[in-house]
């Protein structure tokens, strides 16, 4: 097997995405996808991240599953975010690059700057009360689509149950629960519509050992870090990634 330059890059990005993921728990597809289309296809690097997520999420809700809030999870998320995936994958996935890539871009700047604003200050961050319920409802439905096409449904899920009052770690074992189960949608969509062959399975296997090492670093990370420094530097890298998008 030749080790291609592009896909041992990628595999620094997903070491550092699973990291970021495992500390605060979203973000690993938003970082894979918004630096990795530097490198790869939209498609293809979608196609190998997809099951190589379900190593991190697994063991978050393996270790964590007493976190999880499954009411929010089974009454709420996943039906709406996984009638959103299936449409975003069935109508918008062969669209991925070109403007629809532009429009990603956007969305993430958009999103990045307006969350530095939203936390510019504790006290602007505590004065924030959960979202109306049809706002709410409209977001997880958006995060479902833009999954269904990029796998980075993550900001809008954020936007939408961020503000319901979870600790760390309630946050991080039930969005690990949403991914987990929507990589599972995913990897079988991907499957029917003929997207692993053996030269996919090759470059699985380099990519394997990123995450591991991510997750390991990220769970010293998570009981170390300043959790409000270190989204502020993700989202700041975040939108300089995005703006990359633009000149790509």
């Amino acid at each position: 097997m030749t080790l291609e330059t592009p896909l041992l890059i990628f595999a620094v990005v997903v070491f550092a995405s699973y990291a970021v993921q495992t500390v605060v728990g979203f973000g690993s597809m938003l970082i894979i996808v918004t630096f990795g289309a530097h490198l790869l296809e939209i498609r293809d690097l979608v196609t190998l991240a997809v099951p190589i997520s379900i190593l991190q999420t697994g063991y978050i809700v393996a270790r964590h599953h007493g976190g999880i809030d499954r009411g929010l999870l089974f009454r709420r998320v996943l039906p709406l975010m996984g009638a959103g995936t299936l449409v975003g994958f069935l109508v918008f996935a062969d669209m991925a690059g070109g403007w629809l890539r532009m429009a990603f871009g956007g969305m993430i700047l958009v999103l990045a700057v307006r969350e530095l604003w939203l936390m510019r200050s504790a006290e602007a961050s505590a004065e924030r009360g959960p979202l109306p319920r049809p706002v709410s409802f409209a977001a997880i439905l958006g995060a479902g689509l833009i999954h269904g096409v990029f796998a980075t449904g993550g900001p809008l899920l954020v936007y939408a149950i961020g503000r319901e009052g979870f600790d760390k770690h309630q946050f991080r074992s039930t969005l690990a629960a949403v991914w987990l189960s929507l990589s599972l949608i995913l990897i079988t969509s991907f499957a029917i519509d003929g997207r692993y062959d053996a030269a996919t399975g090759m470059r699985l296997l380099v990519l394997l050992p990123a995450v591991p090492l991510g997750v390991a670093v990220g769970e010293w990370l998570h009981h170390r870090v300043n959790e409000r420094r270190f989204k502020v530097a993700i989202w700041i890298l975040l939108i300089a990634a995005a703006v990359s998008l633009f000149a790509h």
